[in-house]
Order: C-alpha cells, then structure tokens, then sequence
C-alpha cells in the first residue's frame, strides 16, 4: 500500500475527531458557573431563598449576574417579581440600579452589567408585586483598568503572515506538481 493511500485511510480522520474531542472534554467539564473568576452566595431574605452566581470578564470590564430565586417555604421559583442590581463605585458616591431581565426559566433572573474601572459593591434587591422590598448579599468587585496587550497583537500577526506564506506555498507546489505531470504525460500547452 503506497503511503497515498494509507493517508486517506478513513482512522485518520476519525484518530482526529477522537484526539481533538479528548483534549477539549475536560475543558468543557470545567466550565461552570462557580469558576476562578465566579463567586457565589446563598442568602435567605424574608420569604425567598436568593442564589447569586456572578461572574467576571475582566476583559470587556463587566460582570454576568445569574439570581435564583425561590420561595424559602415551598422551593418553588419566585416569578413576578423586580430584581434590580444595585451598584456602588467606590471612587464616589454615586450609586445606580439595574433591572435585571426577565426570567428566561422560572425563577431564574440574569443580567451583564458594564463597569467603570474602580471598587464596586453590589446588593440584590427582590420587589415583589405586593409590594415592600427585600436586600440579598451582593459582591464587591475590583474592576480592572484595561492594558493593551501589544506582544499579543505581534503574535497574532506573525501566525497570520506564516498561514498565508504557507497557503501561497502550497499553491504553488500543487501547480508545479500538475504541470510535471501534464509534461510527463504529454499533455504540455504547446
């Protein structure tokens, strides 16, 4: 069997897919809510059970808020109800609130909040439609200033040069290749 043929050999392929989905899998199982850049906390305020997972992106500067929210007494989800995330930048006195979305399951409420570079504080506060309003734990975050990466930037740009050097490389040859063999066989443009 000539080596052409073991190439298209159909467990090359398959070698492959089983060697890249071997080395992603753990990858995938380690992605979770509770992470190296995630928090959580469990609070009990008046009649809700309030789980709060947040995570971080340092690099577009904000923070994704998943609020769960149950009744202590049933387990069941809360639903109807205003969860605004309220905000405290350390560098002045200025506070805002941010309604979070909707929830998308019941009892499940998110939001992505952007943040200036600095301290935060954040409390969850829970409106139900009966009115009064509830407090849950929140997190205090260091926000950091973003840098520019520019060894980053000069890494992209070499791998890039190298691919399209390679690609042109390989189109040539391939052309070479064909016109030996139209040669070879007589088949040259005259």
């Amino acid at each position: 069997m000539t080596s052409a043929r073991r190439l298209k050999s159909p467990v090359w392929p398959l070698a492959f897919f089983v060697t890249v989905w071997w080395a992603l899998t753990p990858v995938a199982q380690g992605q979770d809510i509770v992470g190296q850049d995630s928090r959580r906390v469990e609070t009990n305020t008046g009649p809700y059970t309030v789980v709060v997972d947040a995570q971080t992106l340092p690099s577009l500067q904000s923070v994704q808020f998943f609020i769960r929210i149950s009744e202590t007494s049933t387990g069941a989800p809360a639903d109807d109800l205003t969860v605004s995330v309220l905000t405290t930048w350390s560098e002045s006195d200025e506070a805002g609130e941010n309604i979070a979305l909707s929830p998308n399951v019941p009892g499940l409420y998110t939001a992505t909040l952007q943040f200036d570079p600095g301290r935060w504080e954040t409390t969850i506060l829970i409106e139900p439609p009966t009115g009064g309003s509830y407090g849950a734990d929140g997190f205090v975050f260091d926000v950091p200033i973003p840098t520019s990466d520019s060894a980053a930037g000069f890494v992209f740009i070499a791998v890039a040069i190298v691919l399209i050097a390679g690609a042109g490389y390989l189109t040539w040859r391939i052309r070479q290749n064909q016109k030996a063999r139209a040669v070879a066989r007589g088949d040259a443009p005259q």
